[in-house]
């Protein structure tokens, strides 16, 4: 590159030298002739006195001036070429020493300017004609090249794309075996999901795999139509815990003891099935139907974790062919109907004993520990705490065997205060008196989500706990506290 630049800034310099001492040339001939020219006419005219000689110098002078005349004009025409020939070269070694160095620009001397010639002009008219041609061969030699230079851009794209890391793709779950019986660190896990879908009304997870876990699994199995084992294998778990899961609901086909349950508590309230067989059949299904109607919600006849709710809470409307049924002397009905229920005796026990005087689950054979005292917090809490040791059953509601909702509406009615049946949601949303964590006194209920407990002062409830599968008194741990909604002061 330096040398070709070295090479145009030498015949530039020479080509310039040349046509300045053609140039010079030029002058000093013309400076010559005029000189000549003075003297061959002074000479004439100092012997002019002689008209023969006068005469003789006409000619010579006429000779004279047509050589004169050759001479300059060959003179003239020669400088005019040498200054053609320098404005044409002097461009076009400039533009090839800038074709030749790319990007680099050659430091070229300052031109000449001469007045009586464009140079300009003849510069640009030698820079269009010294411009390529575009021809088939260079429009396919452009055309290569830009496929090369794709080719490279996507060659590179794809290097880059090898070396960047693959993402390594996340393990497949193992799942253990689970079968009834079994402790397990995954049991919690699996229990909180059944309890998300509505398979499992437990109020708190463990590790041990028992018979309300096992039922809930097959609950889950008989609705996503897999084998009805009771046993959470990897082809149950990797279900449940994915995104195919499917909330609980009963529908028609259904088979289990939750059916039944169901059937049984439908017959109670008059509406028209005919036996609780555990089998959800067309009849089962339009008696659902018309349940639904019956308390505003939408008749698909499906029962899922909303319907069946209302079916076991207090507010459940009755069928219209519902009659009340007649209680035989000295026996009592289930449920402990008629101790303070719908018919509004407050404080009034199982045997007909007004107000204040002590109530009895068992017809009066055995005198409990505790007595109707409205308004009272430890009458309330003496009642409940009598329960202990007694068994959970989703839904009920007593004597025997209680849930949470059912747990807590027993002891408010067997202690004096008629304060109707309600969820563990109705609770949590119920015009009484809302305290929080830290302001909890002996006598409130304590709302978590999905569950309701009675405060008994000192960090203690007591509950009718489905992990335990009873009526228990302990400590509210982190279970408590992570899904603690509020407190509720009812008396």
């Amino acid at each position: 590159m330096n040398h070709i630049i070295s090479n145009v800034k030498e015949g530039f310099s020479k080509a310039f030298n040349a046509t300045k001492d053609k140039l010079s040339q030029v002058k000093d001939s013309i400076s010559n002739i005029h000189v000549s020219a003075k003297r061959s006419g002074n000479v004439t005219m100092s012997t002019g006195r002689s008209r023969s000689r006068i005469t003789m110098q006409r000619p010579a002078r006429r000779g004279t001036r047509r050589y004169t005349a050759r001479r300059v004009n060959r003179n003239r025409f020669t400088a005019v070429v040498a200054i053609a020939v320098v404005a044409v070269m002097v461009p076009v070694m400039v533009m090839a020493a800038n074709g030749d160095t790319a990007q680099a620009e050659p430091d070229v001397p300052e031109m000449v300017q001469v007045a009586e010639y464009n140079v300009e002009a003849q510069a640009g008219t030698t820079a269009m004609a010294a411009a390529p041609e575009i021809t088939d061969t260079t429009q396919a030699v452009v055309e290569e090249t830009t496929v090369a230079s794709g080719e490279a851009e996507t060659d590179a794209a794809v290097a880059k794309t090898a070396e960047e890391p693959t993402p390594t793709p996340e393990p497949t779950p193992q799942y253990v075996m689970l079968t009834e019986g079994m402790n397990d660190a995954s049991v919690p896990a699996l229990q909180q999901r059944l309890m998300d879908l509505y398979y499992m009304g437990a109020d708190e997870t463990t590790d041990y795999y028992g018979p309300q876990t096992a039922q809930a699994i097959k609950y889950f199995q008989r609705k996503h139509g897999l084998a009805v084992d009771g046993a959470a294998g990897p082809e149950t778990q990797a279900l449940l815990f994915s995104d195919q899961a499917k909330e609980y609901t009963m529908s028609l086909g259904a088979e289990g003891y939750d059916v039944e349950r169901m059937q049984e508590r439908l017959m109670a309230l008059g509406y028209p099935i005919s036996s609780a067989s555990g089998y959800f059949g067309e009849e089962t299904e339009k008696a659902v139907k018309y349940f639904q109607r019956m308390n505003g919600l939408t008749d698909d006849g499906s029962v899922g974790h909303m319907t069946e709710e209302l079916i076991y809470s207090g507010e459940a409307e009755k069928a219209l062919e519902y009659e009340e049924p007649k209680k035989e002397s000295g026996s009592d009905s289930s449920g402990s109907k008629g101790n303070g229920s719908s018919g509004g005796n407050k404080g009034n026990s199982s045997s007909g004993s007004s107000g204040g005087g002590s109530s009895s689950s068992s017809g009066g054979s055995s005198s409990p520990s505790y007595t109707a005292d409205p308004g009272s917090v430890e009458a309330f809490i003496d009642v409940a705490l009598a329960q202990v040791g007694k068994g959970y059953t989703l839904g009920a509601k007593g004597p025997n065997e209680f849930d949470c909702s059912g747990f807590v509406y027993y002891a408010l009615k067997e202690s004096g205060n008629g304060i109707g049946y309600m969820t563990s949601g109705g609770w949590a949303g119920s015009g009484y008196t809302t305290v929080g964590w830290d302001d909890l006194q002996r006598g409130d209920i304590v709302c978590v989500t999905g569950h309701v407990a009675i405060y008994l002062g000192g960090g203690q409830v007591v509950d009718a706990s489905s992990g335990q599968d009873a009526i228990v008194v302990r400590n509210m741990g982190s279970w408590f506290q992570s899904r603690f909604i509020c407190g509720k002061r009812p008396l």
